[in-house]
């Protein structure tokens, strides 16, 4: 999906009346599909495909980073991209409350999650001492809960009086 799919579903929520966004206000559906935007930041997972082309290598089916400066300091970046991604489309529609410093973590935790999930990735550059299972284990509990937070956190803004700020 998308992590400005994410800010733009939670906006359209909170315009909405309290209890009617998943059904007859806009946007019109279920809080999952907010979930499934923030959990699938696909602006920055295009972009770590596009990076991980230009600073790894692939030979006999083994893939050695070629770039790994380059590579770690895009992984930092990335997860602040997706971060700054969220922030400035809800700021461009003047809209901004206290439960927005969480929904803005979620797209980056998330990138981080896919990255350690996935073989040669950017998370493979920071050289962190972690077994493959237990980095898998840890990214899909991650992804789990952080589902459950996003879904939770789009029912919130279901529930939000459009006349009322935070």
């Amino acid at each position: 999906m998308s992590t400005l799919m994410y800010a733009a579903l939670t906006t359209r929520r909170e315009e909405s009346h309290p209890g009617t966004s998943t059904t007859s206000s806009a946007p019109g559906i279920r809080t999952y599909a907010d979930a499934f935007a923030a959990l699938v930041p696909a602006e920055v997972l295009t972009l770590h495909a596009l990076i991980i082309s230009f600073t790894t290598n692939t030979e006999n089916a083994t893939t050695k980073i070629t770039s790994i400066a380059v590579l770690q300091w895009s992984f930092y970046a990335l997860a602040a991209l997706s971060m700054i991604l969220y922030v400035t489309s809800r700021l461009q529609n003047g809209k901004w409350d206290r439960l927005d410093y969480v929904r803005m973590l979620i797209p980056p935790l998330s990138f981080v999650g896919w990255t350690m999930i996935q073989k040669a990735t950017a998370f493979d550059a920071l050289k962190v001492d972690i077994s493959e299972s237990s980095r898998t284990v840890i990214s899909l509990f991650t992804g789990v809960l952080l589902g459950v937070l996003a879904s939770s956190l789009s029912f919130r803004a279901d529930q939000k009086n459009p006349a009322i700020s935070n």
